[in-house]
């Protein structure tokens, strides 16, 4: 569903080393799937650059991925797509727009690109690959699907 989104698309670094390197070693299909979009060239890896990295590594409890994706999202102008809340309130403090990983699912399918079975289970390999959310996102998700 990645491939299919408008724009560049890019992991940082150290997103590359969870998803990718760790993801495989853990069995993750994610992984390969990630793997195979950047042979393509459908997603780049890109490092971010500046001070704000350091600025936003410095938040207590966010993760480093985070901070560069965050970064990475501010200096381009981009969407930060992350899904844990301390992130999403740091991404928010520095005026960076996010998302989280489910709209990619949904933008998938407002295009008519897939359909309502198809974001079902796509959400469900989500969630098998280590994705969380409360059951009031997961219920509100799963309702934005069905009454696409």
């Amino acid at each position: 569903m990645i491939g299919r989104l408008e724009g560049e698309k890019y992991i940082t670094p150290s997103v590359y080393a969870e998803v990718v390197e760790t993801g495989k070693a853990k069995g993750f299909d994610d992984a390969l799937i990630t793997e195979e979009l950047l042979r393509r060239g459908a997603i780049l890896i890109k490092k971010p650059s500046g001070n704000l990295l350091k600025l936003i590594s410095a938040h207590k409890d966010i993760r480093f991925g985070e901070a560069e994706v965050i970064s990475l999202a501010k200096e381009l102008d981009g969407i930060a797509v992350i899904d844990d809340p301390v992130a999403r309130s740091v991404a928010e403090l520095h005026g960076v727009k996010k998302e989280g990983s489910y709209m990619i699912i949904l933008r998938t399918l407002r295009r008519n690109e897939i359909k309502k079975d198809e974001a079902k289970e796509a959400l469900k390999s989500l969630i098998e690959s280590g994705w969380r959310c409360n059951v009031e996102l997961y219920s509100k998700v799963l309702d934005l699907i069905e009454n696409f």
